[in-house]
């Protein structure tokens, strides 16, 4: 029997040659709801390792190639060549549960528009700094608690991103493309604005999907936390969100760099005069132990305190370089 429904998934990459191969072999080996087929689609930005090559050997059913093409751009040509009833997109790096489908079709076949994800998490092998940054993605959520499979639909777009990400036609209906305009962060935009809409906007933890590619290292972390500050993509979520609902990270990224600019001011002022004016770094240790200890709290994991802390300080850091236009270039492939 001919099946009735095809998910179209959708991997936008560059120099993903080495992981590509365990990526198609994932899909292939998913448990496929009765019905239900896969089509594959690589959209390459201009890779120069083979990526293209390593697809069509692993049997992906469509390759195309946007040399200078950003990420957004790469999405929407994505979507244009697809020809699935329901859609999804992951990372080139990363590898989906066998039951990943099976999860996600109920929702794919309601009639109105629906949008699908969750966190990604970190190789088995991974060391503190992915488990940790998986826990705050886990956490940052107050309806995502430890161990619980129950559906996550308060703020969910705020765990939704391409690495892990499934809708229904219905809902292009409605959020036809990504913003093309932006280098990085069109995925939380294309969630938030699918849930500005009204969208049945859900995250789901059985969604499983495992990420090789979570950094390792903490020069590993900044980089990348520099590479997604996004001063554009904060001012449409500000002007759409009307500064509720999505802008956490625009007022920590203001908090961090305010106490860092005093905590810096105090320990000028305690070399030229006295040290009491240290007591301007509270707010920096505020700014950073603060969201980490909430985390930590609902992880129910003291020693993920001090981890938290020192990334969130990592993060506020990179989101200040960009806030204040220091950070280099901004490419639209992470180099």
């Amino acid at each position: 029997m001919s099946a009735q429904h095809i998910l179209s998934v959708m991997v936008v990459a560059l120099n993903e040659a080495k992981h590509l191969p365990g990526l198609k072999d994932a899909l292939d080996h998913l448990r496929l709801p009765e019905g239900w087929s896969l089509e594959t689609i690589l959209v390459d930005g201009g890779s120069r390792d083979g990526t293209v090559e390593a697809a069509r050997e692993a049997g992906f059913d469509e390759c195309r190639v946007h040399p200078g093409a950003s990420i957004p751009v790469c999405r929407n040509h994505a979507l244009r060549a697809a020809r699935g009833s329901a859609f999804a997109f992951l990372d080139g790096d990363c590898v989906p549960d066998r039951h990943w489908l099976e999860h996600a079709a109920p929702w794919l076949l309601k009639p109105a528009p629906v949008l699908l994800g969750y966190p990604v998490t970190p190789p088995e092998s991974g060391n503190w700094i992915q488990h940790s940054w998986h826990a705050h993605w886990h956490h940052k959520n107050p309806a995502a608690r430890q161990g619980d499979a129950a559906p996550v639909v308060a703020e969910a777009f705020r765990l939704i991103t391409t690495r892990n990400m499934l809708f229904n036609r219905a809902l292009l209906g409605v959020v036809p493309a990504f913003d093309e305009s932006l280098t990085t962060g069109e995925d939380t935009d294309f969630a938030f604005r699918a849930a500005q809409a009204g969208c049945e906007v859900v995250a789901l933890p059985s969604l499983r999907v495992a990420h090789l590619g979570e950094p390792a290292t903490l020069r590993q972390y900044y980089r990348q936390q520099l590479w997604h500050a996004n001063r554009k993509a904060y001012g449409t979520i500000l002007k759409s969100s009307r500064g509720k609902a999505g802008a956490n990270a625009i007022y920590f990224s203001v908090a961090f760099l305010g106490s860092l600019l005093l905590a810096f001011l105090g320990v000028v002022l305690a070399l030229l005069f006295t040290p009491w004016t240290l007591f301007l770094l509270a707010p920096l240790v505020a700014v950073t132990a603060g969201p980490a200890a909430l985390i930590a709290d609902r992880a129910n994991s003291p020693i993920l305190f001090l981890r938290l802390t020192v990334l969130y300080f990592l993060y506020g850091f990179a989101r200040s370089v960009d806030l204040v236009g220091l950070s280099p270039r901004k490419k639209s492939w992470k180099s």
